[in-house]
């Protein structure tokens, strides 16, 4: 498996379109699809922000090695359900994070 493949790997397991995966990153949906079938090579700032804005493993994504996603919690003593809370937390996109930290706030409010 090369990096054009994991590139769409990631993408559906992101569950996002090409443009909205592109959007993030300042990228048009015809750029990552391009990318995705290997007639765009994709660039090491690309694969930094790739990495950087989906919590993506770099090892993973250029070689394969490891982990699909960066462990954000590595060394900290933290209940498994959290991890696994922040795990998926990490793999949406900004929408949906403003949309999940605006009901945690309404609901902390119905706490006070």
């Amino acid at each position: 498996m090369d990096t054009h493949e994991r590139l769409r790997i990631l993408r559906a397991e992101l569950g996002l379109t090409t443009r909205a995966f592109g959007s993030a990153i300042n990228m048009t949906g015809g750029a990552i699809t391009n990318m995705e079938k290997g007639r765009r090579e994709i660039t090491a700032r690309t694969i930094k922000d790739i990495c950087r804005e989906y919590c993506v493993n770099p090892e993973w994504f250029v070689s394969g090695a490891g982990r699909m996603f960066d462990d954000v919690l590595a060394g900290l003593d933290i209940a498994d359900e959290a991890r696994e809370l922040s795990d998926s937390y990490s793999r949406l996109n900004n929408k949906d994070k403003a949309l999940i930290k605006s009901l945690i706030d309404s609901l902390a409010e119905k706490t006070n």
